[in-house]
């Protein structure tokens, strides 16, 4: 998965610097990973023909994370891992290891990497000094340059959705694409079927819907190939449908991930997390006196008497003025004020579709309201006009998933998997790779969220309700505000790829299916291994 959003606004994608303290060095992390007592004798590759494998996918097969694409974000990219560890196999069973090349488009600094600088974060934080953008080190890119890699194994493209792999002259739309591609017309499954694989991983589908959560639900309906658009089910089915057929049509054998939900990314978790719920605006932001005009006829007042005349109007229902109405507690914290489309449409009374954001009612199935990230650097930050977001005007509709956004996300979610795990289970060549346990458990959601969420009878029976899951006497999280579980974090610090620990779970979760598949013996890989998050201690 990927976003241009991210690239554009590197400067947001750390605001977990605002919890962190002093933190434990590397040295401290010991590892008792047991591998199952696998052996180098008894590794086996069993009925898997992994001569020629490919990976077909965006980001999390790319290696993009730390808000860029660069060398080691390849070399530790879920499907290098993977191939490392068949190569590992079949090295020790034939004397011959595998190759599996990632496109040399990169450098070491490639496309820029965010670290978090935690002592300019803390000379901020507690001593008010400097700024949060002190708090950052951004590498600076050096760009893409032409592919000299030859043959290809990795068709991870940043950007790239299911509806987009078989778009020829894809390279012109997406340039991870274009320094990588065989020509001008090209396509990305195009460019893979070409390789000719004995074995292949795909991992498609989170674009397809990612692009609208980042957007914040804002989006051109009238035009389905706008990224921030979620895919029609007819074109992502014909999509899937048609990448299985290409890359399976020599005989290859492959596996295929399903989508994890895509609002469980921390990118969309932070902002709630740091303020403890909805209410974004902190105590002390608004004092009596403001709070005392926002409330009065010559700001929210005049609009909290117009919806009770429509509601006497019979335009609205209770429980939707209830909804509407806003109100502001001077010194306490507060919820800001949010656009809502979902709202009944009373243009017509010259109200406009607004209301303070909502904490949700979990007993009638009603999430609270979702931030993205971006959304703390605008909530209570004047304009130009001098209005102030979330206060004194509306936050714009692109910081806020409402409930009726999330319900249409995770719609499409839901379908999708339904239409990935059906694809699979009519192929006799096509395993599926569920994510969901490993999801369920490493959120610590509780069995009736995993449920909520669509996820698989196997993501549910996961769900223990105990965030995080123990690695080595590590209980290794999604991110951490915590600067005591900071270096446990296996999301990195853009909050929407995998670090390396988090990849390398990912790895283990294909791992243990081929092993199941094909009665194989692949050794698992020990996460701890691996590069944590970006945040040098």
């Amino acid at each position: 998965m990927y976003s241009n959003k991210l690239l554009k606004n590197s400067s947001l994608v750390v605001i977990a610097v605002l919890v962190l303290a002093s933190c434990s060095s590397e040295d401290t992390l010991t590892s008792d990973w047991i591998d199952s007592n696998t052996t180098e004798s008894s590794y086996s590759l069993g009925s898997l023909d992994a001569s020629n494998m490919i990976s077909v996918e965006a980001s999390f097969t790319a290696g993009f994370h730390d808000g860029g694409l660069f060398e080691s974000g390849q070399m530790n990219a879920f499907p290098t891992i993977v191939a490392n560890q068949l190569s590992l196999v079949n090295e020790s069973t034939t004397g011959a290891p595998l190759t599996f090349n990632n496109p040399n488009t990169v450098s070491s600094v490639g496309t820029g990497r965010i670290a978090i600088d935690l002592a300019a974060a803390l000379a901020f934080l507690e001593g008010g000094q400097g700024s949060l953008a002190d708090a950052l080190v951004e590498t600076p890119s050096d760009g893409l340059t032409p592919n000299t890699n030859s043959p290809i194994s990795n068709f991870g493209v940043p950007g790239l959705r299911a509806i987009d792999v078989a778009v020829q002259g894809y390279g012109s739309l997406n340039p991870y694409f274009g320094a990588f591609q065989s020509g001008q017309t090209a396509s990305v499954l195009g460019d893979a079927v070409a390789a000719n694989p004995s074995f292949f991983t795909v991992f498609l589908g989170g674009n397809d819907v990612l692009g609208y959560s980042l957007a914040g639900g804002v989006n051109d309906e009238s035009n389905p190939l706008d990224p921030s658009t979620i895919s029609s089910v007819e074109n992502f089915s014909a999509a899937i449908d048609g990448t299985l057929n290409a890359l399976s049509a020599n005989g290859a054998h492959g596996v295929i991930v399903n989508i994890p939900p895509v609002t469980l990314m921390p990118y969309f978790q932070v902002a709630t997390q740091l303020s403890g719920g909805v209410k974004l605006l902190p105590a002390g932001s608004i004092d009596a006196a403001t709070a005392g005009y926002l409330n009065s006829v010559n700001a929210y007042g005049a609009y909290n008497a117009g919806i009770d005349q429509v509601l006497a109007a019979g335009a609205i229902t209770q429980a939707e003025a209830d909804r509407r109405k806003i109100n502001f507690e001077g010194g306490a914290a507060n919820a800001p004020v949010i656009t809502d489309e979902s709202l009944t449409d009373l243009s017509g009374f010259n109200l406009p579709s607004i209301r303070q954001a909502s904490a949700g009612n979990p007993a009638l199935g009603i999430p609270a309201d979702i931030f993205p990230l971006d959304a703390i650097f605008v909530i209570g930050v004047p304009q130009g006009d001098g209005s102030v977001y979330g206060v004194s005007a509306p936050l714009p509709d692109q910081y806020t998933l409402t409930a009726s956004e999330q319900a249409k996300i995770l719609t499409a979610v839901g379908t999708f998997n339904a239409i990935i795990a059906q694809q699979a289970s009519a192929r006799s060549n096509v395993t599926l790779v569920d994510v969901h346990p490993l999801v369920a458990d490493l959120f610590g959601l509780s069995s009736a969220q995993a449920a909520a969420f669509g996820f698989s009878g196997a993501g549910v029976q996961a769900a223990d309700g105990i965030q995080g899951v123990e690695v080595g006497g590590i209980n290794m999280v999604p991110i951490s505000l915590s600067s005591a579980e900071l270096y446990n974090s296996v999301w990195s610090t853009d909050f929407v790829h995998l670090n390396p620990r988090g990849s390398a779970m990912l790895a283990n979760e294909v791992i243990k299916v081929l092993n199941a598949t094909y009665g194989a013996n692949i050794p698992e890989v020990d996460p701890l291994t691996f590069e944590p998050i970006n945040a040098p201690f």
